[in-house]
């Protein structure tokens, strides 16, 4: 169902491609907002994460599959005691040896796991679990990246929109201006006409010269996320939103469907990261459960020691025992449910988080569908202020040509049509960043 976004974006797709090339800056090759976004992703360091997690994890594998293999080990004590034992007989002719106060024991032992009830494969689950839960929660962070790469790029559209719409206001100034000066000249106009004009002049390089600013540090903001260098004098050219499938005329009438449908994909990778830790805690738990179960091992142990297992004797002896060893530890049943307890919690957390987080999205995509219908409907309007402040510039343009009225009552229409031209391509970048903006908070790809 991600293809219906397309019922979001597709009304104004044609103005938004066709406003951003400013008259002021040079034009460039149609940037996408899938590419920079996916530069974004790919400039940002923790982009290598998930291959150093997932070698990182296989080490931890190795290391726990060796549970499974010969345990070797050397092991050797020193020790004079107080007392040893002592037969209380005597035998005519003998005496009873006496076992040495001093001793020392060196052994090698080895020990082969035959049954460990599973716990291998368990510990082997909850680490496969842990890096998929890792694995995701980069992917989350990378996401975030998305959204400032919308702001940095919008921003930059914006400044330069209305630059470009000041620009051609000081051009209209400036030969407005020149012409001015050659009625002054010529007696037909007076000097106050050319300073009415040339203070609305300063007034819009001023407004021109703090947008540029901006434009220029949204730019560098812009080029630091996607690891991209921005010529200052070129115009970005972003291409009309879209998404690879077209939508249905159902949902174009239905953007409300659209949205449930969205949320019910859980595209974003958030709900993926929720899911992860579900997992894990699942694989957690049932490791948990392996611990109380018996196991079973083949053990051997050689070496030398005085005494040796002949204990009535002072020499030094080497000796080996060899055998089968159980071990059981039913009594931490206790100890296993309280941690079992504590991952339940911990999923009942998890599902508390996820509901917030998915309340969260269902809001602010309610908001920038409220935006989107604000800014489709101002759009309207605003052509038609546009429209009618460019008639009363046209007339108080002639008036003023036939003498009928004064350069201030001209330069305060103009500056009327001047605003209404700003307000027109703010509102035109504004709505296609409050769409792009639906789409990120959804989880959709554009492109």
């Amino acid at each position: 169902m991600r293809r219906h976004l397309l019922s979001l974006v597709a009304t104004s797709c044609a103005l938004f491609a066709s406003t951003l090339s400013p008259a002021c800056l040079s034009a460039q090759d149609s940037l996408t907002l899938g590419e920079l976004h996916a530069a974004a992703v790919a400039h940002d360091p923790r982009a290598d994460m998930p291959a150093l997690l997932r070698r990182a994890s296989i080490l931890r594998e190795q290391d726990i599959a060796t549970a499974r293999r010969l345990q070797s080990g050397v092991n050797g004590q020193a020790t004079y005691q107080s007392d040893v034992t002592a037969l209380p007989i005597s035998l005519p002719g003998s005496a009873v040896p006496e076992p040495p106060y001093a001793r020392f024991q060196l052994t090698l032992d080895l020990e082969q796991p035959i049954y460990d009830a599973g716990a291998v494969s368990a510990q082997r689950a909850v680490e496969r679990a842990r890096l998929g839960e890792a694995t995701t929660d980069v992917a989350t962070q990378l996401y975030r990246r998305t959204q400032e790469v919308n702001t940095a790029l919008f921003t930059v559209l914006l400044m330069q929109e209305r630059v470009a719409a000041l620009d051609v206001a000081l051009a209209d100034l400036t030969e407005r201006l020149r012409e001015v000066r050659s009625r002054v000249i010529e007696g037909s106009a007076v000097s106050r006409d050319t300073s009415a004009i040339r203070a609305e002049q300063y007034r819009v390089e001023e407004s021109r010269a703090e947008l540029e600013a901006n434009r220029r540090a949204a730019l560098i903001s812009l080029g630091a996320l996607t690891g991209r260098s921005f010529d200052q004098t070129v115009a970005l050219r972003v291409a009309a939103l879209s998404i690879p499938e077209t939508a249905t005329d159902a949902l174009l009438r239905d953007p409300e469907t659209l949205r449930a449908q969205a949320l019910q994909d859980r595209a974003r990778p958030e709900f993926a990261a929720f899911d992860a830790t579900r997992v894990r805690l699942d694989e957690e738990a049932a490791a948990l459960g392996v611990a109380t179960r018996p196991r079973v091992s083949a053990f051997v142990q050689g070496g030398v020691g005085r005494p040796g297992l002949n204990q009535l004797t002072r020499d030094t002896d080497p000796f080996y025992i060899a055998g089968v060893r159980a071990t059981w530890h039913p009594f931490e049943r206790g100890k296993v449910a309280r941690r079992e307890e504590q991952v339940r919690v911990q999923q009942r957390l998890t599902d508390l988080q996820e509901h917030v987080f998915a309340e969260n999205v269902e809001r602010a995509t309610e908001a920038d569908r409220t935006e989107i219908t604000r800014l489709v409907e101002a759009r309207t309007r605003d052509e038609a202020l546009e429209a009618a402040r460019a008639d009363v510039e046209r007339v108080a343009r002639v008036q003023y040509d036939e003498g009928a009225t004064t350069a201030t009552a001209w330069v305060s229409a103009r500056a009327d049509l001047l605003d209404a031209q700003l307000q027109l391509r703010r509102h035109a970048v504004e709505l296609e960043y409050a769409r792009a903006r639906l789409l990120t908070t959804l989880g959709l790809p554009v492109r």
